[in-house]
């Protein structure tokens, strides 16, 4: 079997939508480092792999077909035609951007957690600073025998303003969540209980404060334990004492970390429950916080 024989072969193994040009480079690299491909030797073979030899290969591929430059994106991602399924616009941006992941308002229709059926799709990936560290240590555990790469091999995409006809949103985040993956798919999404948290942060890319409220008096209950688990890991004081008020004053649940977020509670400010309403004079005296909904 032939080299690029063999990178087709991989390609269709993988078996994924959508391929990024850094993907490529890795599935390339091991194959080069092998030399075989299902124990068969392969033939042909490049004299190194590099980002020139991996070009040429791309290129080899496109005239075969194989791979299509996926117009969902800007550069440096390419359709696979004969993978077997296309990919939600989910799962296809989570491929694309590998530190990316369903977010607020999107993943309380995944959880069921909305009747509303939001036509964007609301993603979160982190700040530039933070996505590039992340990006630095997956090429150093990906590809750990090259010692000098000349330009960073794993880019962050461009995102077009719609992804498989989707309107995307994206949300750029100083404290991103360690998201959970969904079986059988490279999609990944806040947990409920970070889904939950980020209702209280940022209520205006979940609904607005009136649903949030809604839909925690319905499901905040079952969810009791990952809703504080998550909320103890914001930086966020005023965050803790709105999940305080609504758990322990609206819902009259009870746990040890809610007396604990009390602390955070401050006299004489201008906390409100709803942060993008007015302020009202009407507040919780527990937890010092305006309820302006």
């Amino acid at each position: 079997m032939k080299f690029t024989d063999g990178v087709e072969q991989a390609l269709l193994k993988r078996d994924l939508p959508i391929i990024t040009y850094y993907d490529f480079f890795v599935l390339g690299h091991a194959l080069f480092q092998s030399k075989a491909w299902n124990g068969e030797p392969l033939k042909r073979m490049p004299q190194g792999w590099d980002q020139t030899r991996a070009n040429n290969a791309i290129k080899r591929m496109e005239e075969r077909r194989a791979l299509i430059p996926d117009s969902d994106f800007r550069s440096g991602v390419w359709r696979v035609t004969q993978a077997t399924r296309a990919g939600s616009a989910e799962e296809v941006a989570c491929i694309a951007d590998p530190f990316a992941y369903v977010s607020h308002l999107s993943a309380m229709q995944r959880y069921s957690l909305t009747e509303r059926s939001p036509k964007a799709l609301h993603l979160t990936t982190p700040r530039r600073d933070l996505w590039n560290k992340l990006r630095n240590d997956r090429v150093r555990n990906d590809l750990p025998d090259i010692d000098t790469i000349d330009k960073p091999l794993l880019h962050r995409p461009g995102f077009r303003d719609s992804i498989r006809r989707r309107p995307v949103v994206v949300h750029i985040s100083s404290h991103p969540w360690t998201p959970a993956q969904l079986s059988g798919e490279e999609t990944r999404i806040t947990s409920v209980g970070q889904t939950f948290a980020d209702m209280i942060t940022e209520p205006g890319l979940c609904g607005g404060m009136r649903h949030v409220l809604d839909v925690w008096e319905r499901d905040a209950d079952q969810w009791l334990p990952e809703i504080v688990g998550a909320v103890d890991q914001l930086n966020s004081k005023i965050a803790k004492v709105r999940a305080g008020y609504i758990l322990s004053e609206m819902l009259g649940l009870n746990d040890p970390a809610i007396e604990r977020w009390e602390a955070f509670a401050q006299r004489g400010g201008s906390r409100k429950l709803d942060p993008e309403a007015e302020y009202f004079l009407e507040f919780s005296e527990r937890w010092m916080i305006s309820l302006n909904v």
